[in-house]
């Protein structure tokens, strides 16, 4: 992504993922929470779902994004970190949301009430997918070490074939010149 187009010039794309496929990705979140919520409890209005998952999915990304150093430690330490920084983080912007889908929805009389079933429902979907990105982004940063491990045995590898090629070219050398340049008869 241009650096242009990036909404924090200082910060870089965590686990993967820019800010424009986090967006795409959070679409595709929205339609299967609304999808889910339609299934379990009919004609349902689609606009808190997309609300919750743009706002949880968007706070939890950029909480995990500034604390990354944190969360970059050694296994079991690297899921304390993440899980302490996801489910705060997780409940905040829960409580953010629920606001917004009171304002949208035109029910502002207990605007910043604590509804503790869209706190609830928003950990859960957040944790739920929070974890899901978390190992998929550790297996992805295992792959890119173990292929640039690879590489570098490759590289180490054809220096050592030149090394040997450069070694038999000057035993042939040497031999050739060993050798006597004409034969007697």
């Amino acid at each position: 992504m241009p650096r242009s187009l990036w909404p924090f010039p200082k910060l870089t794309p965590a686990s993967g993922l820019s800010f424009w496929q986090l967006q795409i990705l959070l679409v595709g979140c929205a339609v299967a929470v609304a999808g889910i919520f339609w299934l379990l409890k009919g004609i349902t209005n689609p606009i808190p779902p997309v609300l919750f998952t743009f706002i949880i999915g968007n706070c939890t990304w950029l909480a995990v994004l500034l604390a990354a150093p944190v969360i970059k430690q050694k296994s079991p330490w690297d899921w304390i970190a993440y899980l302490g920084v996801l489910l705060p983080v997780a409940a905040v912007a829960s409580w953010i949301a629920s606001v917004a889908s009171r304002i949208v929805a035109g029910r502002a009389e207990h605007l910043l009430e604590l509804d503790w079933v869209d706190i609830r429902n928003g950990m859960f979907f957040s944790l739920l997918t929070g974890v899901a990105l978390f190992i998929s982004g550790k297996a992805r940063a295992r792959l890119e070490w173990r292929n640039r491990e690879m590489e570098k045995q490759i590289t180490v590898g054809q220096i050592t074939l030149q090394a040997h090629e450069a070694e038999l070219q000057a035993a042939h050398e040497i031999q050739a010149h060993l050798l006597p340049h004409e034969l007697r008869r």
